[in-house]
């Protein structure tokens, strides 16, 4: 509520109304009504302990483990010999795989002289848990296995390989799922479906892609697929709504090559971002699949695209195309 020259008026009593919300909240398992009650209170200014740690646990129950261990971990360094969010902390790192933080943690832990006798004892035990998770390896013939999908020019068997890694620990062989990331000949349409595995696996490491001469670094787990490919949907409306009455069939084939493009082109955005010149190049490349003869400088018009760009992303599209076919 404003009040004179702008000043913020606040309700009697607000923080501790949010607080008390949030708490029975908390204790009836509502996390995510909750964690807006408590984000309403940190947005007016309480940064208490309660406040954060109501944050953290909310984080950690609704699944959003990248936060909450930003927040545990901020916790810990104001409250270092806090045993209760030690182990909190821990249980995260060890719920998301992250076995080398885990071990550091503890280690640092562990040189503390002020830790109860019990707690030592259990953390001792999470420590040879993560040693012994940090030195696996995978049998010489799984290694042997996963080695193919770097070496075989059989992108049938790559995808294989790829669907098969759904089922198991990736953990032991994250660098060559990495190291096929980055390597710039291997096909981009396996790299789409090796980062969504990694996704899927909620891998919290640094990787680098490489496709069609654009490099970027992502973050397996932080990725969105739904914001990565925004525009990609956007443009799929306006296509409908371009051709869907004009000509099912014709909308039909410039959704599926429009689809195939997105997917083979991800985490990359397709450019330029240019709705106008993609539907016309779509349009037009659909019209060409259906042996339809269509003018490209009349369909350009049409558009409001110069003719030259249309042909441009055609080609594009054509070599995605080639690569969607095996």
């Amino acid at each position: 509520m404003a009040g004179k020259k702008g000043k913020i008026i606040m309700f009697p009593q607000m923080k501790e109304r949010l607080m008390e919300e949030a708490f029975a909240a908390l204790e009836a398992k509502r996390y995510k009504e909750a964690f807006r009650f408590l984000c309403a209170a940190e947005q007016l200014g309480d940064d208490s302990f309660p406040i954060q740690l109501g944050l953290a646990v909310c984080c950690c129950e609704l699944g959003e483990y990248d936060e909450a261990e930003r927040r545990l971990a901020a916790l810990l360094d104001e409250q270092p010999n806090n045993s209760d969010l030690l182990q909190m902390y821990l249980a995260v790192l060890l719920q998301t795989n992250r076995y080398n933080k885990a071990e550091t943690v503890i280690r640092d832990a562990l040189r503390r002289p002020s830790l109860s006798v019990s707690l030592r004892e259990q953390l001792r035990q999470l420590l040879r848990f993560s040693e012994k998770m940090n030195a696996r390896t995978l049998p010489p013939a799984e290694w042997k296995r996963v080695r193919r999908l770097l070496e075989s020019e059989d992108i049938a068997e790559q995808l294989q390989l790829i669907k098969q890694l759904e089922k198991e620990d990736i953990e032991p062989v994250l660098p060559l799922l990495k190291q096929y990331l980055r390597a710039p000949e291997k096909s981009p349409m396996a790299k789409t479906m090796l980062l969504r595995l990694l996704t899927g696996k909620r891998v919290n490491e640094t990787v680098t892609v490489e496709k069609f001469g654009r490099c970027m670094e992502v973050v397996p787990s932080a990725l969105d697929e739904q914001t990565e490919t925004e525009f990609a949907s956007s443009l799929l409306g306006l296509l409908e709504q371009q051709l869907a009455a004009e000509s099912p069939s014709l909308y039909e084939t410039a959704a599926d090559i429009w689809l195939r493009y997105a997917y083979v082109l991800y985490p990359f955005p397709p450019e330029p971002a240019d709705a106008a010149a993609w539907l016309a190049a779509l349009h037009w490349m659909a019209s060409r699949f259906q042996g339809l003869d269509v003018d490209a400088d009349t369909l350009a018009v049409r558009y409001g695209v110069e003719a030259s760009e249309m042909v441009g992303l055609c080609k594009k599209l054509n070599e995605i195309e080639r690569l969607s076919f095996f």
